[in-house]
């Protein structure tokens, strides 16, 4: 497990934040803690303007964020309709903040905050998961040409990276993810080397995707878990959260239907995105069970770990083999 995930996340007091926000962005901000699961974030507030500042931990490296902030600059500028967040620069116009505390490092940024209604606090039909298969699309479509050398990393919530679960498997869940495993490895391993790869923001989970009034996605935050990885698994990491919260074969069908309308999948990589939708539910349990021990006071680190497991136990009854065929059947329709 990297040490982003051991060490403990920061922890400054609002007034330190206060001051540091004040004195490299000139604001005086009102302060509200967000969630996290690794880093400290708050959302700031001057007049009618926000802002979201991010504390990284200590253990991230400077190369991954600068990595995220040319990728939100480089999609704007080819699509400015996806709402994203953009790094704000101090005014000595840096948009990296080194900031320490008891002789520890930690690396800050100021981005713009992006309002909307997180699609965890909807009821999502066919037609919003279709939006949110459509939006990832467009989201991938904007980060083709772009590359960035933090991107090809050792990274456990890659779900391609087997053999990093393998090697960070727990006693209680060992036989329910040795399952799911070993079946992708005997339907999926040898289609994957015709899989095109590029950078994917591989975490639209619906704590990180926003929707409009009408219920159509306009957003997405947090490009902290960004990969060079195989692009199916950018649907196929949505479907995962849309279908611990409602197994409705539909939903996640039409999520990767509308993804496809946009970057057209292979057969082999719809067949492969049910496989995937199940090995990032593995991760979520395995890194929720390993980080609670080091972390119990952080509730949002097992979120959803307990619908991840009754996914599994439900999937694990599934004919997966067939259910993917029907994917794909559904796609192509």
């Amino acid at each position: 497990m990297s040490d982003v995930f051991k060490n403990p996340p920061p922890a400054f007091s609002n007034d330190y934040v206060f001051d540091i926000i004040k004195k490299h962005f000139d604001i005086s901000p009102s302060l509200t803690p967000l969630v996290s699961d690794r880093d400290q974030n708050f959302k700031i507030t001057e007049g009618e303007k926000s802002h979201i500042f991010k504390i990284a931990n200590s253990a991230e490296s400077r190369s991954v964020l600068e990595m995220q902030n040319s990728a939100l600059s480089y999609i704007s500028k080819k699509d400015d309709s996806i709402e994203i967040p953009q790094p704000v620069k101090t005014i000595d116009g840096h948009d990296i903040l080194s900031i320490e505390s008891t002789n520890t490092k930690y690396h800050a940024r100021l981005l713009t905050y992006v309002d909307g209604v997180f699609l965890k606090d909807v009821k999502p039909t066919n037609g919003t998961t279709f939006s949110v298969g459509k939006f990832l699309g467009y989201l991938d479509k904007g980060l083709v040409g772009f590359d960035h050398r933090a991107a090809k990393r050792e990274f456990i919530w890659d779900v391609s990276q087997v053999s990093l679960l393998e090697s960070n498997l727990t006693k209680d869940d060992f036989d329910l993810i040795t399952f799911f495993i070993n079946s992708f490895k005997h339907d999926i391993s040898s289609l994957m080397n015709d899989f095109p790869k590029t950078i994917i923001h591989n975490d639209g989970n619906d704590h990180n995707i926003l929707v409009d009034s009408w219920n159509r996605v306009k957003g997405i935050i947090d490009f902290g878990d960004m990969i060079h990885s195989f692009r199916v698994i950018e649907p196929s990491v949505a479907m995962a959260y849309i279908a611990i919260e409602d197994n409705n074969f539909e939903l996640i069908a039409s999520l990767i239907k509308g993804y496809h309308s946009i970057v057209p999948l292979s057969m082999d990589e719809l067949k492969a995105a049910i496989y995937f939708m199940c090995l990032r539910m593995c991760v979520s349990i395995t890194m929720s069970a390993k980080r609670k021990i080091l972390f119990p006071e952080n509730k949002y680190i097992s979120i959803s770990e307990e619908n991840a497991r009754k996914f599994l136990i439900k999937m694990r009854e599934q004919d997966i083999q067939n259910m993917s065929h029907e994917l794909v059947g559904y796609v192509r329709s």
